[in-house]
């Protein structure tokens, strides 16, 4: 592919693996350039992606959406009314809802030192300099506090009950939070400031073996293919009819940011071929996954980044909007 050499010639990405499909079908599929700089390991369609921020929708919003499944919860009650060990001053209350669209105005920085369980005692003390629906700002903050509210409302890991219920049922055998799945290491790439099998997340690493709520998913694009699949049949045999909805709908308010529960909606990063209903998501070591529900049709671009991040951003969709050129309409 014409974008990724060039990008790969840039030093840009070391490689990438590609698919986009159907409901049906696979439409367009490849691996190109190297998986581990170091040990020259190509690329190959079965590569394990540390996949950073696409763990807030893979992971921590499909915790969310159980809740909402099994009727735990309420998106517009206050998070701390479920998260009730929450220490910080909240000016304003901030609903659930809130902290899902990067609208709450809670602090970018969070304690990320100490033990597992002291960094949650100092991120639970976390402030909220402004108030809520003022701005938009993407934070790991929030993912966070939305996965250790996922935690208090089942009462166990995170990682445990969104491996149990979604990634086991939906068959994502190389999916793992925390780490790549048993055997899977040397399939892992390289990040640019993590070696194979490390999470390249300063604060999911420093929380690990525990998993934190904004990154540290391990996966492959034939994995995130069968979860983008649910998703676009509405979450078929994982969540109840018409929960995921609130991941394709604009809940923020007219001027501020778009944005769905979990997924990104700016029609910025929308390559052309898909409709202006997609939402994505990107992490910060080069992946990007589209899911389009009108067409019902997906793409996931992974690679590993080790320039600039939002050159390789947007040259991710280009890659896409490539793919989309080279696929039947």
């Amino acid at each position: 592919m014409k974008n990724i050499e060039e990008q790969i010639s840039k030093g840009l990405i070391d490689g990438a693996v590609v698919l986009a499909g159907d409901m049906e079908k696979d439409l367009f599929s490849g691996a190109y350039g190297i998986a581990d700089r170091a040990k020259k390991v190509p690329m190959t369609m079965d590569t394990i992606f540390d996949i950073a921020s696409v763990t807030k929708v893979v992971g921590t919003t499909s915790g969310l959406l159980l809740a909402l499944s099994d009727g735990l919860l309420d998106l517009d009650r206050p998070f701390n009314d479920f998260l009730t060990d929450f220490t910080g001053v909240l000016p304003r209350p901030v609903t659930v809802r809130q902290l899902a669209l990067h609208l709450s105005g809670v602090n970018l920085q969070y304690a990320h030192t100490g033990t597992p369980e002291e960094m949650r005692r100092g991120i639970l003390n976390v402030d909220f300099p402004v108030p809520p629906l003022e701005r938009y700002e993407y934070t790991c903050t929030s993912y966070i506090l939305l996965g250790f509210l996922v935690e208090a409302i089942y009462r166990r890991p995170i990682d445990e009950l969104v491996g149990e219920r979604v990634f086991r049922k939906l068959r994502m055998n190389d999916t793992r939070w925390t780490r790549p799945a048993e055997g899977g290491l040397p399939r892992t790439v390289r990040t640019i400031n993590a070696d194979p099998g490390t999470i390249s997340d300063f604060g999911a690493r420093a929380y690990f073996p525990k998993a934190l709520g904004n990154a540290g998913i391990f996966s492959t694009a034939a994995d995130l293919a069968k979860y983008a699949r649910m998703m676009l049949s509405g979450g078929r045999g994982i969540f109840r009819d018409g929960v995921t909805d609130r991941c394709f709908t604009n809940y923020s308010p007219n001027g501020l940011h778009p944005h769905a529960i979990g997924w990104d909606m700016i029609d910025d990063m929308i390559p052309a071929g898909f409709s202006p209903e997609t939402v994505y998501h990107s992490g910060w070591t080069g992946q990007t996954v589209w899911l389009d529900p009108v067409q019902k049709r997906f793409v996931i671009v992974l690679t590993n980044r080790f320039q600039d991040w939002g050159e390789a951003k947007y040259g991710r969709k280009k890659i896409a909007g490539e793919i989309l050129e080279n696929i039947p309409a």
